[in-house]
């Protein structure tokens, strides 16, 4: 007995037989769900046992992770993980207000600026 055809209905003999996607298709009613562009097992993507154009195949979006409780576990884990580190950081850090920074030419010049413009400011003020 000839199969039907998983697009029309109608008996597919077998001049006209499709073998694709497990369903049997006419020639014909092997088309892009989407644009009705004619394909063949060369140009065809199946997606949940539909034929598709490259064009109009379906994007897969990926899902968010659900909190399963191992995933919940993992992410408290890195929180704190994070807060320690965080924590040791600001502890080594703390009582260190100030950085030792060497005398460049461009802070000796900066300083003795400084410098004149204090003794100016001085000697107005006398």
């Amino acid at each position: 007995m000839n199969p039907q055809c998983a697009r029309c209905g109608k008996v597919v003999y077998p001049t006209e037989k499709v073998n694709c996607l497990d369903k049997y298709w006419h020639k014909g009613c092997f088309h892009c769900e989407v644009c009705k562009m004619a394909l063949n097992m060369n140009n065809y993507k199946g997606y949940e046992k539909k034929p598709y154009c490259n064009a109009h195949y379906p994007k897969q979006s990926f899902t968010t992770v659900a909190d399963t409780p191992e995933n919940l576990r993992l992410k408290q884990q890195s929180e704190l993980q994070s807060q320690v580190k965080y924590k040791r950081d600001f502890e080594e850090s703390k009582g260190r207000g100030f950085s030792i920074v060497t005398d460049t030419p461009e802070l000796q010049r900066l300083k003795r600026t400084q410098e004149q413009i204090s003794n100016v400011c001085d000697y107005i003020l006398q």
